[in-house]
């Protein structure tokens, strides 16, 4: 995509069209009154390297910023220009500049702990059956940094909360252990540090990247399977991780797949990477998601009914962020309409464009008919209220297929089967717990799954 921002030959970027590009993104991410009251005010200033400058209207701002929004606003920049790195809040007005940053500077220690977001802590951590696990392994990591799950590799899809806890995990050390130092960064952060560090030459800079990593008591770093191809990067990491092994520091890393399947890495680093515990963050189930929306109108004091919740978690997406970003704009347009509490129309209405749309190659009448097929029995016996064990099953194996294949609401899959949205959360669960627990049955659904693929 970052091509489209490429204006001239001498690989000039246009800062203009790539901040509208990310504002879209952004969005997404924060509330509505959040968006409109810190995030507007910004105006893209300049590129500096791979840093693009952002100026704020004032201090306070600035400092909201840097505080809570400067990992957001980087990781949406960088996924419309895979160039910009980071971001770096300066003041707008000259004047106000000059006055305000009279003011005291913040102390190492405060711009340290301000790594982490406040929201991200464990008490604001869904658990539910697909993350549980890595949940209580992250949970004990932070009240006993280096005793043991030494490293902590927490590896997941895109949006199922790993960042949510590392931050957790450092909010939790800084809270109860403040005079350990707890170091946060992303892969690629640590790669530029290095790339900064022997692009400097200075000994007393290369000294200064190596004391920042390896003085660490605790050393979190995010989506390490950037390290990927980058032998002075895995060089220095794999230095950098022994050492603090060596003096039982914690390492916390997070992936989005388990090191045996990050390549090309070389085998020593990955076998130091599974020395530890290796945590899977399992895709949510429709009561978790639901569980995390309900969670999230919570902390941001939405005023939503619980048919909207269930609706929004019927959504397709099993990405987490997706559907807090949805729930988001449908509060956002209800506002727009002077609602007092989102309603199920409105959100349909705010929606329909996104991910609650059927897909239109496939309907659930393809479904139902493999289904039928599969299982040798009747369509009408599918749909009617006969309970044979037979028919009982295959009817929930449907149920589960059209959840997981289209993207429509909970009660419109049960008004299929004359049931109600609890039946169908129910039927879902009872599937993907047994296909976890019987391989033979797993590979039935799945060649269901294929043969409705295939029509």
């Amino acid at each position: 995509m970052e091509e489209d921002f490429i204006v001239s030959n001498n690989s000039t970027i246009d800062i203009g069209k790539i901040w509208e590009a990310a504002l879209q993104k952004i969005a997404n991410e924060v509330t509505a009154i959040s968006f409109d009251v810190w995030i507007k005010t910004i105006v893209p200033s300049e590129i500096k390297g791979n840093t693009l400058v952002l100026a704020t209207p004032s201090l306070s701002s600035k400092k909201v910023l840097n505080n809570n929004y400067k990992t957001i606003i980087t990781s949406c920049l960088n996924q419309v220009h895979s160039a910009i790195t980071s971001v770096e809040f300066v003041i707008e007005d000259a004047s106000i500049k000059e006055e305000e940053e009279k003011e005291e500077a913040p102390s190492e220690d405060e711009l340290v702990r301000s790594t982490f977001n406040p929201k991200y802590t464990f008490d604001n951590f869904v658990v539910g059956s697909s993350n549980q696990f890595v949940a209580a392994a992250a949970k004990a990591v932070s009240q006993n940094p280096g005793e043991k799950y030494n490293p902590l590799f927490i590896y997941g899809g895109v949006g199922l909360g790993k960042t949510h806890l590392l931050h957790a995990i450092g909010n939790s050390i800084n809270e109860t252990k403040p005079e350990l130092n707890v170091v946060y960064v992303t892969c690629e952060r640590f790669t530029n540090d290095l790339i900064e560090s022997i692009r400097d030459s200075k000994k007393t800079s290369t000294s200064s990247f190596r004391a920042k990593y390896r003085k660490a008591d605790v050393l979190i770093i995010d989506d390490i399977q950037f390290i990927a191809n980058k032998q002075s990067v895995q060089e220095e990491f794999f230095n950098t991780f022994n050492e603090l092994n060596e003096n039982h520091k914690q390492i916390v890393i997070s992936s989005d797949r388990p090191p045996k399947e990050i390549n090309p890495l070389e085998e020593r680093i990955r076998s130091r990477l599974e020395w530890g515990l290796l945590a899977d963050i399992g895709i949510p189930d429709i009561e978790t998601k639901i569980a995390i929306l309900q969670k999230k109108s919570q902390i941001e004091h939405y005023n939503v009914s619980k048919d909207v919740i269930e609706y929004i978690a019927g959504a397709q997406s099993t990405n987490i962020r997706e559907l807090e970003g949805m729930l988001a704009r449908a509060v956002f347009y209800s506002g727009l309409l002077g609602e007092s509490i989102v309603s199920i129309e409105t959100a349909r209405e705010a929606l329909k464009d996104i991910a609650m749309r059927n897909d239109a190659e496939l309907d659930a009448s393809v479904i139902l008919d493999s289904v039928c097929k599969f299982y040798n029995i009747k369509k009408e016996e599918l749909l009617a209220r006969k309970r044979t064990k037979e028919v009982a099953l295959a009817r929930q194996v449907a149920m589960y297929l059209i959840t997981d294949l289209l993207s429509i609401p909970l009660a419109a899959v049960g008004d299929i089967f004359g049931k109600d949205h609890a039946t169908v959360i129910y039927a879902k669960s009872k599937v993907q717990e047994d296909m976890h627990k019987n391989k033979k049955f797993a590979t039935e659904v799945n060649d269901i799954r294929a043969m409705i693929k295939g029509k």
